[in-house]
């Protein structure tokens, strides 16, 4: 027996320290519900831990970035219905245009109605707006760059591919216009001569005693209803002065291309003799000339052109389409040849996973009246009123198109956001298995180890004790 070290008691003293930091830990563990504390506790579990932590933070953001889309895709598809409902009264109007019943002046009220409802659309456009972004006005559609500052694309599919463009412009679009034998002379309207005039369908009448000024103020004033300029020379001079120099008067249509004309009839010949008039003469515009240049990541060979006026539409196989704008000073720099370059900016990303990559691009082309074809409607003969009527079926076709693939985007980014709450629901249970504390087993263990404590500290006392027995030994 030996009273200078007392190894039973320091025996008993190491358990109830190894006990004590047990204890520690399943405090620390039951305190915070974390089986992973620090890096000592599993140094493998924890980096795998911590990557599927930072994944379903992703995850959960990518959720709210997908509902986000969603919100703008409704903002748009919002703005695209009170369009289409405009469209539909905009159709309405027309097939009562349509109606020769009408007179001048009830058609003056429908082109006015005609007019304030394609304001209205170029004001939706502009003002149908998501967190301060514009949505409707080409802002949230392809980017491209064109070598000619007149010739730009104006839309570009979803199925254009980046690269460069090329293309060759050789003859621009041209308006309809006649000279007339219409001069300034001191000379009045006699009753034989008195009578109308029709332009495109449209009747002005010339009454008996009109002067030649009259009649030109009056050709001036009505026919520009019907986007009919009447100039006093061949270079644009429209002026009462410019007329009494002695020009000849000049009709000139102010759009272009084959689809516009001036056709212009006479009621009787003493009249066409007077304004120097051939009766039933007819005039055409003519389209765009252009050429596309096959090159390796531009124009295929299987690409074709399509000229309206100087409006050019380039199609290809699996939806390519691409619209191009020529103005009339397009050929003015000398060659006609252009390169569009298109590139992937432009459109709405949406970040819709936890990845790089992971993203939906939503592309909304300009919806204003000049891009879907409803800002020159007229209303005042039955024949702009038809052709009013298929340029309207074909914005209600457009617009629909769009609004189907908005809500393509719409139902994607759904299928996304719930894909995203169950992957997120997965990997959440799969990191709760490996770093959240399983609660009964450990509060077992605590269990365990405290009892083991109060054992070892009862031991611990009875080892030192047993020293204190020598003294009966020492005192016998």
């Amino acid at each position: 027996m030996r009273i200078n070290h007392n190894s039973l008691a320091l025996n008993a003293s190491d358990h109830f320290a190894t006990i004590n930091k047990n204890i520690a830990k399943s405090m620390e563990r039951l305190s915070s519900g974390y089986k992973i504390t620090s890096p000592a506790d599993d140094a493998a579990g924890l980096a795998i831990s911590v990557k599927m932590s930072s994944q379903i933070r992703g995850l959960d953001r990518a959720s709210l970035n997908s509902n986000d889309g969603i919100s703008v895709i409704q903002s748009a598809e919002g703005g695209m219905n009170e369009i289409h409902s405009i469209l539909t009264r905009m159709r309405e109007l027309a097939v009562q245009a349509a109606n020769d019943v009408n007179s001048e002046e009830d058609r003056d009220a429908i082109q006015e109605e005609i007019n304030s409802l394609a304001k209205e659309v170029d004001q939706i456009a502009k003002t149908t707006t998501f967190n301060e972004q514009r949505l409707l006005d080409g802002d949230l559609t392809r980017r491209s760059l064109s070598t000619n500052h007149n010739v730009q694309a104006t839309y570009i599919a979803q199925e254009v591919n980046e690269g460069v463009y090329s293309l060759e412009i050789t003859a621009m679009a041209t308006q309809a216009s006649v000279t007339t034998g219409l001069t300034f002379s001191g000379a009045t309207v006699t009753e034989e001569q008195a009578g109308s005039i029709h332009v495109n369908g449209f009747m002005v009448e010339i009454a008996e005693g009109m002067t030649m000024t009259d009649v030109f103020s009056e050709l001036q004033t009505h026919l520009a209803k019907i986007d009919v300029d009447v100039f006093a020379s061949a270079d644009g001079g429209a002026t009462t002065a410019d007329f009494a120099s002695g020009a000849a008067v000049m009709f000139r249509n102010q759009h272009y291309g084959s689809d516009e004309k001036l056709e212009i009839g006479v009621s009787n010949p003493e009249l066409a003799a007077l304004l120097g008039i051939t009766d039933g003469q007819v005039v055409y515009g003519t389209d765009c000339e252009a050429s596309l240049t096959v090159t390796e990541g531009g124009f295929t060979a299987s690409a074709t052109i399509d000229a309206k006026g100087n409006d050019l539409i380039v199609t290809d196989r699996n939806g390519f389409e691409m619209k191009i704008e020529a103005d009339e000073d397009a050929l003015d720099t000398g060659s006609g040849a252009v390169e569009i370059e298109v590139f992937s900016a432009g459109v709405m990303v949406i970040q819709s996973g936890a990845y790089s990559g992971d993203e939906v691009h939503i592309d909304i082309p300009r919806m204003n009246a000049k891009s879907l074809g409803v800002d020159n409607l007229i209303m005042y003969t039955q024949d702009y009123a038809a052709r009013a009527i298929e340029a309207i079926d074909e914005a209600v076709k457009m617009v629909s198109d769009i609004r189907s693939k908005m809500g393509a985007y719409e139902n994607r980014l759904d299928d996304i956001y719930s894909n995203l709450e169950v992957q997120e629901e997965s990997i959440t249970a799969a990191y709760s298995r490996m770093i959240d504390t399983d609660m009964a087993e450990e509060m077992t263990n605590y269990t365990q180890q405290d009892v083991l404590a109060q054992a070892a500290i009862s031991m611990m006392q009875k080892s030192n004790e047993r020293p204190s027995s020598i003294l009966q030994l020492l005192q016998n």
